[in-house]
């Protein structure tokens, strides 16, 4: 694989770039990316994507609270692997004093999994 990163600044005194251009060969494709160093929250501000609704998380905010492990446990073996935790909406890392915590595995037993 060949790849060839050019890197554009605006003048010889910032060190931000203004621009990157990649081009690489793969499986005997050329592959040109380039794209301008901008500022994502300006431009998420521009589009008008900043100004959204707070959704509702499906993950409880009561931790103590319980929960139904068979919607979460998509195999049904009694345990919740990270990423079944994680397709059924609940950000990592799940602490434990969290319902969930008791069926998942605590390998290093730091009271936290998936961190």
């Amino acid at each position: 694989m060949i790849f060839k990163a050019i890197i554009t600044y605006p003048d010889n005194e910032t060190q931000i770039p203004s621009s990157y251009q990649y081009t690489y060969t793969l499986m005997g494709n050329v592959i040109v990316d380039t794209f301008d160093n901008v500022n994502p929250d300006e431009v998420n501000e521009s589009l008008g994507l900043t100004e959204s609704e707070p959704t509702e998380s499906t993950e409880s905010t009561e931790t103590d609270e319980e929960g139904d492990v068979s919607s979460v446990d998509a195999n049904g073996n009694g345990q919740v692997t990270i990423q079944e935790a994680k397709d059924a909406g609940f950000t990592m890392p799940i602490m434990s004093d969290h319902w969930l915590y008791q069926y998942m595995d605590d390998r290093d037993g730091d009271g936290m999994v998936g961190e």
